[in-house]
C-alpha cells in the first residue's frame, strides 16, 4: 500500500465495532467514511468516531463519491437470518443488502473485506444466500473465508455465536485462517458484573414469583448467574447467554438471596457494553436511554474478537508510508 494507514469503510455500522476493533488492536488506520440509516446509531457512530462522513442509505450510495479505501466492513442485518427472526433470508428485502455491499466492492476493489452475521445464516435454508455471496465475490476476483466464531471462546462470557465472512484479493496461504487462538481460560460472567447494580434493575417479589410460576426454574444461587429465560434455566458455567434487544427479555441476572427474598435484574447498560468486549468509558453512550443503548449494543459486533481478527489479518502485513 501507497499510504500511512490502512483505510476504513464502515457499512451498516451500528456503533462502530470494525471502527472500535481496529482502535484495540492497534492498527494505524483512518475512516474514510461509514453508512448507517438508525438515527441512534449514527449519532452514537459520530459522538464517538468524530469527523466521519456518514454516506446513507447503502441502496443509494454512488460508489464513485466514496474515497477509495482498503477495508471495508459490514455487519449486514441479521433479521432475515435470525432464529429470532422469521428467516426469511433473501426474500426478505433486508436480506438483498449484501448485493449493495457486492455493488460497492466490485466497483471499489478494497484489498479487504470483513462481514459479520448471526449463526442461522449458516442454516440450510440459507445455503443459496451463502453460496451467493461466495460466488459472486470469487467471481470479481477475492478469495473468501466463512466461518462461524464463539465470543466465549475469546475472552468475554457470552455464548455469542457469529458468521465472519472474509475476503482478500490478496495471495492467501492455503493454511491460513482468520480465527484467532482461543482462550486458555473464560472469565466468568461475575467479573463483568456492576459492583452496585442501580435499584432500578431489579423486578419486584411479585414479578419474580410469575417467573418461577411460568418458567419452574430455581432461584436460589451461591454467586451471581445468568437466567435464560428461553430455555428455562439458570446456567451455572459462569457465562450469559447471547445478548438480544431488551424487547426480547430472554436473559435476567439471579443473585444470591437477601433473607428469604429472590434477587433478579437486568442487565445495566454498561454490562451489556462490557459483555461486548469494551473496557470501561470506551465508548460514550450518555444520554441514551436503556432501550435505546441496549438495542445498539444487542445489535453491534464483539469489538474484542473484531480486534484479534484484524491482528490476525494484518499481523503479516506492513503499512507504508
Amino acid at each position: 500500500m501507497n499510504h500511512s494507514k490502512l483505510r476504513l469503510f464502515d457499512a451498516f455500522a451500528g456503533y462502530g465495532g470494525s471502527h472500535f476493533g481496529l482502535k484495540k488492536s492497534g492498527i494505524p488506520f483512518e475512516a474514510v467514511g461509514f453508512s448507517e440509516i438508525d438515527k441512534y446509531a449514527i449519532e452514537i457512530y459520530q459522538r464517538n468516531h468524530p469527523g466521519s462522513k456518514n454516506y446513507g442509505d447503502i441502496t443509494k450510495i454512488d460508489a464513485s463519491e466514496i474515497p477509495d479505501f482498503d477495508l471495508f466492513t459490514g455487519g449486514f442485518p441479521c433479521q432475515p437470518f435470525s432464529s429470532a427472526g422469521l428467516c426469511l433470508g433473501e426474500n426478505e428485502t433486508r436480506g438483498t443488502l449484501f448485493h449493495d455491499i457486492i455493488r460497492i466492492c466490485r466497483f471499489k476493489k478494497p484489498r479487504y473485506v470483513l462481514l459479520e452475521n448471526v449463526k442461522g445464516f449458516m442454516s440450510s435454508r440459507h445455503k443459496s444466500t451463502r453460496d451467493t455471496i461466495v460466488r459472486t465475490f470469487s467471481e470479481i476476483g477475492y478469495h473468501v473465508e466463512v466461518l462461524l466464531l464463539n465470543t466465549k471462546h475469546y475472552g468475554v462470557p457470552q455464548n455469542r455465536e457469529r458468521v465472519w465472512i472474509y475476503c482478500t484479493l490478496n495471495d492467501v496461504n492455503p493454511f491460513f485462517t482468520i480465527e484467532p487462538d482461543k482462550s486458555t481460560r473464560t472469565p466468568n460472567l461475575i467479573n463483568f458484573l456492576d459492583e452496585k447494580p442501580d435499584a432500578s434493575l431489579y423486578k419486584n417479589q411479585k414479578q419474580i414469583e410469575r417467573i418461577i410460576e411460568l418458567h419452574k426454574v430455581n432461584l436460589d444461587v451461591p454467586e451471581p448467574r445468568c437466567l435464560d429465560i428461553y430455555n428455562k434455566k439458570v446456567r451455572d458455567d459462569g457465562i450469559c447467554i447471547t445478548i438480544t434487544e431488551p424487547h426480547h427479555n430472554c436473559m435476567r441476572i439471579v443473585e444470591p438471596k437477601i433473607g428469604t427474598q429472590y434477587q433478579l435484574r437486568k442487565l445495566s447498560i454498561a454490562e451489556h457494553f462490557r459483555l461486548m468486549g469494551f473496557q470501561e468509558n470506551e465508548i460514550d453512550y450518555s444520554g441514551f436511554s436503556y432501550q435505546q443503548a441496549c438495542k445498539l449494543a444487542a445489535n453491534g459486533w464483539d469489538v474484542n474478537l473484531a480486534s484479534k481478527i484484524f491482528k490476525k489479518i494484518f499481523s503479516n502485513i506492513q503499512v507504508s508510508g
